[in-house]
């Protein structure tokens, strides 16, 4: 979440923006590579470069971090699926949400893998923020099978088998395939889903 700069011309808002970025990225790496619970706190001021009491300063707590990372990500899905859904509707709504998941998962693939991995755990102290996710995500589906007529149960099913395959190939193409390209991975997608 980006903090707005507002009458600052000393850049203290930015340069704080700047080491949230910072400290994001480098917990979202680990969280990627390890886990959330794996992953100390001492583990992300190392890979950040900074002094663990910023990480408290800027987040609270590790809670507070994840919960940070996954507003992030969820702010980027809203705006990457918004664009895609513009005008579109039916199979062609479709491709461009596809089209438009992998696209997030190849630009920010430790974010991607995180959410995925997340998104099952119950427990968390997060689980608010991931449900949010999970609806922004199946949204423009479940919104344009259910205006098709399709039963909203069955339109909730289908959009999370839509995005659950996205996702999925996306991982799997960036860990194991990455010699393929954005087009195969999404053309191989859509493939199965017709």
């Amino acid at each position: 979440m980006t903090t707005p700069v507002t009458g600052r011309t000393d850049g203290r808002v930015a340069r704080r923006q700047g080491t949230r970025d910072l400290i994001m990225d480098a917990a979202t790496g680990l969280f990627a590579a390890r886990g959330v619970t794996s992953t100390s706190i001492d583990d992300i001021a190392a890979a950040a470069g900074i002094a663990k009491g910023s990480i408290y300063y800027n987040f609270d707590s590790k809670s507070g971090l994840v919960e940070a990372i996954m507003t992030r990500s969820t702010e980027r899905l809203a705006d990457t699926l918004a664009q895609a859904r513009q005008g579109r509707s039916g199979d062609a709504l479709r491709e461009a949400v596809v089209r438009a998941l992998l696209r997030l998962v190849q630009e920010n693939a430790s974010s991607a893998q995180v959410m995925v991995t997340e998104m099952f755990r119950t427990e968390r102290s997060w689980r608010d923020s991931i449900q949010t996710w999970r609806e922004i995500a199946l949204s423009p589906l479940v919104e344009d099978l259910h205006e098709a007529g399709v039963d909203p149960v069955v339109a909730g099913v289908q959009a999370a088998a839509i995005v659950g395959a996205a996702l999925m190939a996306g991982l799997e193409w960036l860990v194991f395939h990455p010699e393929r390209s954005a087009g195969q991975v999404a053309s191989a997608v859509l493939g199965t889903l017709r």
